[in-house]
């Protein structure tokens, strides 16, 4: 397996896990390269509940980090998890 390449065969995306682990210890930017990753993955897979995860824990990563273009990316990206988790009858 090469770096960069997403891990989402079975349960939640490894890379949306290591988004989430990224941003916890404070290292926002690599946080986005692994929700990146795992976008990249879920959309074309289908795995929309995964997707829906993913949107909303990355929008919350670029919020709290704020750079330029994250406020409209993070709005884009929980109007898109708000929309799948909607569709799907997903609670909180």
């Amino acid at each position: 397996m090469s770096e960069g390449e997403p891990l989402c065969q079975v349960g939640p995306c490894v890379s949306r896990t290591l988004g989430l682990l990224s941003h916890t210890m404070g290292n926002l930017d690599q946080a986005v390269k692994h929700f990146e990753n795992a976008l990249a993955f879920c959309r074309p897979a289908g795995f929309r509940p995964e997707l829906a995860w993913t949107c909303c824990d990355y929008a919350e990563t670029l919020r709290e980090r704020d750079g330029e273009g994250d406020r409209a990316k993070a709005i884009s990206l929980l109007d898109e998890s708000l929309a799948i988790s909607s569709e799907l009858g997903m609670r909180p």
